[in-house]
């Protein structure tokens, strides 16, 4: 049987939605590299194992034996322009089927992972071969994507934001990987430490970007986000194709200073029980390296709360890049010695025992202030010959 294909373009995000019903084994045919592994999204929700989780699922699983009709499953890819025209041109669920295997597309599982395991069991314990609706959700630029899936999971209750940004998170990641030279990102499973510049975790790539775009330091993916302007920061954000490369821009700044500050060796001050042991130790830790993406943030689009002129923000962001390379090729110049006492890892770390009862927020404020100081007055430091006003910074 020939199963059309309805095909509908977002012309708000610039994506595609098709919409496609195929046989259980087509439609694993397609997903089943996603599904392995547990949907190719990073974040997103293994098979349930609780008992109640179980017992929910077995009921589904005898309701698809008896024929019933589940809810489409959604389906996302970053795809180049010329396979997404060739897609939109295509009539019947087979031959998408066929397209996106031979195209060799890395799809994901946005939405429907609990669903898929319920057909699997189904089909191995009554042999049954059901018919599976599947929205695919096409588009040319990550952003586009990102901004499509957020908005339909905005309204989702038990999706919170960090749900909804390690849906997207390895979309997101992969952009930073290929325009960011010889930065390396590690991945969740992977066991490997942050052993020289310009390593970062995947997770917290994804914290920079949700502190980035909320432009606060007062973040923490672990926890749900009550707040709704999050999610509204973070949206209108995504929907324009200008804001990406901002932040893009702003980690291969951090990833340039990152350089520099390894090549600082051990503080005198540096005991056991400093917080900075070596310079490398400045952006392993989460308050430094948000501190800096958010004050890159509001240097460029303002203070939290006020609206911002992406134009004018791409004029500021030149004069960052001005300042970091200034910065840069200083420290560069400077030999490991003369490179130590310009960072002054002493003072940091004297900065950094200061008691509060918020000791994050406290470390956070400190890195966020030193680093706009940092841009602010980089021919001052340089004059100088140190970035102790930075760490000193009130």
């Amino acid at each position: 049987m020939r199963f059309p294909l309805i095909t509908l373009e977002d012309k708000n995000s610039n994506c595609i939605s098709i919409m496609g019903t195929m046989t259980l084994s087509k439609y694993l045919s397609l997903v089943e590299g996603a599904y392995s592994d547990q949907g190719g999204l990073s974040g997103q929700r293994a098979p349930i194992r609780t008992k109640t989780g179980l017992k929910i699922r077995g009921r589904l699983v005898e309701d698809l034996k008896r024929g019933a009709v589940i809810p489409p499953i959604v389906i996302g890819a970053v795809v180049k322009p010329g396979i997404l025209k060739k897609l939109k041109k295509l009539e019947s669920s087979d031959e998408l089927v066929s397209e996106l295997i031979s195209a060799d597309i890395d799809l994901s599982i946005i939405d429907g992972m609990q669903r898929t395991t319920a057909l699997l069991e189904a089909k191995e314990d009554g042999g049954i071969e059901p018919m599976v609706r599947v929205e695919l959700w096409l588009a040319r630029k990550v952003e586009s994507l990102i901004y499509r899936m957020l908005v339909l999971n905005t309204g989702q209750v038990p999706w919170d934001l960090k749900r909804q940004l390690e849906t997207l998170y390895r979309p997101i990641v992969s952009k930073i990987m290929s325009e960011v030279k010889n930065i390396r990102v590690i991945g969740l499973d992977d066991n490997n430490r942050r052993s020289q510049a310009r390593e970062y975790r995947s997770t917290r790539i994804i914290e920079l970007f949700l502190a980035y775009t909320s432009r606060s330091i007062d973040v923490d993916i672990r926890e749900r986000v009550a707040e709704e302007f999050a999610k509204i920061d973070i949206t209108e954000a995504t929907a324009s194709d200008e804001f990406f490369p901002l932040f893009v821009e702003s980690i291969k700044i951090m990833a340039q200073v990152d350089l520099q500050f390894d090549r600082v060796g051990r503080g005198l001050t540096a005991d056991e029980g400093a917080k900075v042991k070596s310079g490398r130790d400045i952006f392993t830790s989460a308050p430094a390296s948000i501190g800096f993406v958010v004050a890159i943030a509001e240097r460029l689009l303002g203070t939290p709360g006020f609206d911002y002129d992406l134009s004018l923000a791409a004029d500021e962001l030149k004069e960052v890049q001005k300042s970091a390379l200034s910065l840069t090729k200083y420290m560069a110049s400077l030999d490991s010695e003369k490179l130590s006492e310009f960072v002054d890892i002493d003072t940091l770390n004297q900065m950094l025992t200061a008691k509060s009862s918020r000791i994050g927020e406290y470390e956070r404020n400190l890195y966020k202030r030193a680093f706009l100081i940092m841009f602010s007055k980089t021919n001052e430091l340089i004059k100088q010959g140190s970035l102790s006003p930075c760490w000193k910074a009130r």
